[in-house]
C-alpha cells in the first residue's frame, strides 16, 4: 500500500509541473493542497486519470486535488519528500495563496482557518451531547421516562458525559483565543490567555447579560470615568476572533521596538494587557452586536422565511464547499447554539446534513449510471457513502462537478430536503458529522422527522440526478477517460503456438533500426519496431500481463504457452513519466488477443519531441523470426518464438 502511495505522489508531482512548479503544499483533511508558479502547466487529463485521485479545482490560489480521508496524509507524506518541501511551508502557502484573494474571500477564508484545527473538538463535543440527549430524553425508549430515570445505575456515569460534552463548548473561547493568535501571528497562548479572560468566573456569565440588561443588574467596572461592563463573553465567537487579531497586531509592534533582553518580559506583559483592555472597551461590545446580527440573520431565514429560506440555505451550503468557505458557517451555528435555551435548537444542521446527504445520492446515481467505468464507480460509491457520513468534498470534486449534471440533481434533492426540515422545525442542540449519524445530536422529538427530511433529499436527488442524466443526453459521460471494450467490437483471430501478431498498427521494421541503441543491438531482446499509425496497443497473444511499468510506456506480457515479450512504445518515453498514455488494464490481468492494453496521445509525444516508434521484444534466449516488415495491421502475424 506504502508503494501506492508514494507512486501516486510521483504520478501527482509530475502531472503539476514538476519540483519546479511547486511553490508550496499542505492538506487538509481530505485534499492535497498547493500553491504553483504556474497554473497552465498542470496536465488535468493525466491527473484525472491517477488512481488515487478523486477530483481536482483552482479556488483562492490553491490547486486542490482530492484524495480523501486516510489517504492525503500518506500520499503527501511522500509528496513533500520526493518534492523537497516540508510541512513549515504550510503558513507560506497561504500566504502566498492570499495575495490572489479579493478581501471577501480574505475574511471568509479567514473564519475557516480558525475554525478548522478545532473542528475534532466541536464534533467530539457534540456527539458527545448528542449521547446524553438520548440517556436524558423523557420517553424515547421507555415511556413517560428517560434511560436515566429508567434506570438509576447509570445516573453518575450520565452525569460525566454531560460534563465532557459541555467542557468544549464552555471554554471555546481558549480554543479559539488559542487557534486565532497562530493565525493571525501571535503567541498562541497568550491567544488562549485572551480567550479565558473573557470567560473567567469573576464576570458575570454572558448568557445572563440580556436579562440582566432588562433588569438593570448590569455589573460595572468604573476606571478613570468609563464604565466598563464586567460581562464575559461566554458562547461567543467574533469577539474573541477580533481581540485574538487586537492582540496580534500590538504584540507584532512591541516585537520590533522592545529590546532584545526585556522582549520575553514586556512583550507578553503589555500585549495581553493592553488587548484586554481594549477587549472589555471596544471590541468586545461592538462584537456581540455583529454576532448577534448574524444569528438574526440566519433565524430570519429559517424562522421567518421557512421552507423558502431552508431551501436557500440547503441550495447555497455545497457552493460554499466549493469555496472552501463552509467552515466559516461554524462562526454563526455556534451562536445560535450559545442561545439555545431561548430558540430551541439550531435550524441549519438537518439543512447542511440535507445538503451532504443529497451530494452522496447524486454519487450513487452515477454509480448505478457508470457501468462501463470501473473506476468512477468505485470512486462514486466510496464518495456517495462519505458524503452521508458528512464529508462530501470527494463526492462533489470528484464526481458530481466533473459531471456537472449530478451536482444539479444534488441541489435539486438537497434544496427540497433542507425546505422539508426546515417546514417540520428540525432542530440540532449540538455540532457534529451532518450526515445521517447526525441523528444523535438532533433534539429528540425532532430525531424522526429528521430521518425523514435526509430520505426525502437522498430520493429527490437520486431521481433527480438519473432523469437529469437522461433529459441532458449525458449516458456515456461518467464512462469518459475509462476503458469501454464493450462499446466498440474487440478483433478475435484464431491464435497459433509461438505466434506474436502484431500489437499496433503502422509500418513494421527490424530492431535494429530501431533509433535507439539499445534496442537496436538486442541487448533487452530480439524483435520489431512498429512505426504506428494510430495511438492504440492491443494484446499480441493470448496470456497475462505480467508487469504494467508505473509510467504506463510499456508492458510485460507472457503467452499462454510460456512466450515473454516486452511492448515499449516510443523511444526515451520514460521521461514523460506517464504524461500522455492511458492505461486499459494492469498487472495481473488475463487477457486475449486483441484485447485494448493501452492509448497513447500520438499527436503530444511527438510534439514533446519523441520517436515513437514501438519495439516489441522477445528476450533471450528464445529464438525469434522475424514473419512481416513493411505496413501491418493489428494481429497480424509479425514474430515467431520458440
Amino acid at each position: 500500500m506504502e508503494e501506492n502511495y508514494r507512486k501516486a505522489a510521483r504520478e501527482i508531482l509530475s502531472c503539476v509541473g514538476g519540483e519546479g512548479n511547486i511553490v508550496s503544499a499542505a492538506h487538509c483533511a481530505t485534499r492535497l493542497r498547493l500553491v504553483l508558479k504556474d497554473d497552465s502547466k498542470v496536465d488535468l487529463d493525466a491527473l484525472e486519470k491517477i488512481e488515487l485521485v478523486k477530483g481536482n479545482f483552482n479556488n483562492g490560489g490553491q490547486f486542490q486535488i482530492i484524495l480523501g480521508t486516510g489517504i492525503v496524509n500518506k500520499v503527501y507524506g511522500e509528496f513533500i519528500a520526493i518534492a523537497h518541501i516540508t510541512e513549515m511551508t504550510k503558513e507560506e502557502l497561504k500566504q502566498q495563496a492570499a495575495k490572489k484573494m479579493n478581501p471577501v474571500q480574505k475574511l471568509l477564508k479567514t473564519l475557516a482557518d480558525v475554525f478548522v484545527p478545532i473542528l475534532p473538538a466541536l464534533v467530539a463535543s457534540g456527539l458527545l451531547m448528542g449521547i446524553n440527549n438520548i440517556l436524558t430524553a423523557q420517553g424515547m425508549f421507555v415511556p413517560g421516562k428517560s434511560l436515566v430515570e429508567a434506570f438509576p445505575a447509570i445516573k453518575d456515569a450520565a452525569e460525566m458525559v454531560n460534563l465532557f460534552s459541555n467542557a468544549g463548548f464552555t471554554f471555546l473561547p481558549v480554543l479559539i483565543g488559542f487557534s486565532a493568535a497562530k493565525i493571525f501571528g501571535a503567541t498562541p497562548i497568550l491567544g488562549a490567555v485572551i480567550g479565558a479572560i473573557m470567560i473567567h468566573p469573576d464576570l458575570m456569565n454572558g448568557y445572563g447579560y440580556g436579562q440582566a440588561l432588562l433588569d438593570g443588574t448590569v455589573p460595572y467596572w468604573h476606571i478613570l470615568g468609563l464604565s466598563v461592563a464586567k460581562v464575559g463573553y461566554q458562547g461567543t465567537v467574533l469577539p474573541v476572533i477580533a481581540s485574538a487579531f487586537c492582540l496580534a497586531v500590538i504584540e507584532k509592534r512591541l516585537r520590533k521596538v522592545v529590546p532584545a533582553m526585556l522582549d520575553n518580559i514586556v512583550t507578553p506583559l503589555l500585549s495581553v494587557l493592553l488587548a484586554g483592555a481594549l477587549t472589555f472597551l471596544f471590541i468586545g461590545p461592538v462584537m456581540r452586536g455583529v454576532g448577534d446580527m448574524m444569528t438574526n440573520a440566519v433565524m430570519w431565514l429559517f424562522f421567518d422565511l421557512g421552507a423558502i429560506g431552508g431551501l436557500i440555505y440547503g441550495v447555497t451550503y455545497p457552493l460554499l464547499v466549493i469555496t472552501g468557505m463552509h467552515h466559516s458557517l461554524v462562526t454563526a451555528e455556534t451562536q445560535i447554539l450559545a442561545n439555545i435555551g431561548t430558540l430551541g435548537g439550531s435550524p441549519t444542521f438537518a439543512v447542511v446534513a440535507a445538503a451532504n446527504c443529497a451530494q452522496g445520492a447524486a454519487a450513487l446515481a452515477v454509480m448505478y449510471r457508470s457501468k462501463n467505468d470501473p473506476k468512477m464507480r468505485s470512486m462514486a460509491s466510496a464518495s456517495g457513502i462519505s458524503s452521508m457520513l458528512g464529508i462530501t468534498e470527494p463526492a462533489i470534486f470528484g464526481v458530481n462537478l466533473k459531471l456537472r449534471y449530478p451536482f444539479y440533481g444534488a441541489l435539486i434533492g438537497g434544496g427540497i430536503g433542507a425546505a422539508y426540515a426546515t417546514i417540520m422545525h428540525v432542530l440540532s442542540v449540538s455540532q457534529g458529522p451532518c450526515g445521517v449519524i447526525g441523528v444523535i445530536c438532533i433534539r429528540p422529538d425532532c430525531m424522526v422527522q429528521f430521518m425523514v427530511s435526509m430520505a426525502v433529499a437522498i430520493i429527490s436527488a437520486f431521481g433527480a440526478t438519473m432523469f437529469l442524466g437522461k433529459v441532458l443526453g449525458q449516458r456515456g459521460k461518467e464512462d469518459k477517460g475509462a476503458p469501454k471494450a464493450e462499446e466498440r467490437p474487440v478483433m478475435r483471430i484464431e491464435t497459433e503456438p509461438g505466434c506474436i501478431y502484431a500489437p499496433v498498427e503502422g509500418k513494421a521494421i527490424p530492431h535494429t533500426e530501431i533509433q535507439d541503441a539499445t534496442f537496436a543491438a538486442g541487448v533487452v531482446g530480439e524483435g520489431v519496431g512498429i512505426i504506428p499509425a494510430k495511438g492504440e496497443v492491443v494484446a499480441p497473444f493470448d496470456g497475462q500481463i505480467s508487469m504494467f511499468f508505473d509510467t504506463k510506456h510499456a508492458i510485460g506480457l507472457v503467452s499462454d504457452d510460456g512466450v515473454e515479450i516486452l511492448i515499449h512504445v516510443g523511444v526515451n518515453t520514460v521521461e514523460l513519466q506517464g504524461k500522455h498514455f492511458t492505461p486499459l488494464k494492469q498487472s495481473g490481468d488475463k487477457v486475449k488477443a486483441g484485447d485494448r492494453l493501452l492509448e497513447f496521445d500520438m499527436d503530444a509525444i511527438k510534439a514533446a519531441g519523441y520517436d515513437l516508434t514501438t519495439a516489441v521484444l522477445v528476450p533471450a534466449p528464445n529464438r525469434v523470426e522475424l514473419v512481416k516488415t513493411g505496413d501491418v495491421k493489428q494481429l497480424d502475424k509479425i514474430l515467431t518464438a520458440s
